[in-house]
């Protein structure tokens, strides 16, 4: 979530024409943006607090904005190109993690009305399955409990880091016993909790027909660097041949959950492999070159950029360059 003095600096940033100048320079180098879901805003718990869900207007905007100063590209032509050495001036891609339903009666549209494509990479149990994603549950049970709005969202980021550290087992445990103090059981999409509901089949396949590219992106969403090989094996594997039954032909690429630095390792990246896959993203900022390593491409994440000049500033790489500056001055 970017805060408020963020914002405003980097408006000032982007009145100075500071963020056109870091545009320029990764004008010959491929931009991918992350974006999890696009929703209206809800005030209810601590739903949404850390802003992956851009509401409808803002998404717009941003597109609007993409579309007159970038050349937007499908993910796997752009990946191919970079790798060809043949990329447009200003190239940029635009993905999808998950696999809410909102990216259907919010992006969707948005993207078919500018005829802007997208890649969406999809946690296949949370679709096929409709299993709750437990970063979700998480944060249903959290915003349940009693306190105040900032004590709970406190909470729910330190326990959200903490479980990232443990294998899935011990995982399941405590949140099971977390929803079962908060008395919020998160069993199925109905009433409030159909904010987190996933994309159905039929969904994708009417928007696989109009510019919208599927990817894989594990079956459980599980940090893969914690898993033993057997599991790890069926969870890219096995995401590829769901989706695959979902919807036929995929994406080339595979997004890693979570995706920094530890999420995914040697091993993570011989599975993705040798499950038939060509490249990988991540999480980790930056932009990608011709020489750019296949399975760790990087990636903007555009959580909380909202209307105003922040998103701009990500995409073109400012957030980055200011957060090298705060970890050398942090060392110094």
């Amino acid at each position: 979530m970017i805060r408020r003095m963020n914002r405003f600096l980097f408006a000032l940033l982007y009145i100075s024409g500071i963020v056109r100048l870091f545009r320029f320079a990764h004008r010959n180098t491929l931009t991918i943006l992350l974006y999890h879901g696009v929703a209206e805003r809800r005030n209810r718990g601590i739903y949404n607090y850390r802003g992956k869900f851009i509401e409808p207007a803002h998404f717009a905007r941003q597109m609007s904005y993409f579309s007159r100063h970038y050349a937007i590209l499908e993910l796997d032509k752009a990946i191919g190109m970079m790798r060809a050495g043949t990329l447009p001036k200003y190239p940029l891609a635009i993905t999808f993690d998950d696999g809410y339903r909102n990216f259907y009666t919010h992006a969707f549209p948005i993207l078919k009305k500018m005829r802007i494509p997208a890649t969406m990479f999809i946690a296949a149990d949370f679709v096929s399955e409709r299993k709750p994603l437990w970063v979700d549950r998480l944060e249903y049970a959290i915003g349940n409990q009693a306190g105040g709005r900032a004590e709970k969202i406190a909470r729910d980021k330190k326990i959200r880091d903490e479980l990232k550290k443990l294998p899935d087992d011990e995982k399941e445990k405590l949140l099971q016993e977390i929803e079962r103090v908060s008395s919020s059981i998160f069993s199925d999409f109905d009433g409030d909790r159909v904010v987190y509901a996933p994309l159905s089949k039929s969904e994708i396949l009417e928007m696989k027909g109009a510019s919208i590219k599927f990817g894989a992106h594990t079956k459980s969403h599980p940090i893969l660097s914690k898993l033993s090989p057997a599991r790890l094996g069926d969870e890219v594997r096995g995401s590829k041949e769901a989706l695959k039954d979902i919807c036929g032909g995929i994406s080339d690429v595979f997004a890693y959950p979570n995706g920094q630095p530890g999420d995914w390792n040697e091993a993570t990246e011989s599975a993705v492999s040798n499950a038939g896959f060509s490249f990988a993203l991540t999480t980790v900022e930056g932009v990608n070159g011709k020489d750019a390593h296949s399975f760790r491409l990087k990636r903007m994440t555009m959580d909380g950029t909202g209307a105003g000049a922040a998103f701009a500033a990500v995409a073109a790489g400012v957030r980055l360059f200011l957060s090298k500056i705060k970890h050398l001055y942090d060392a110094a």
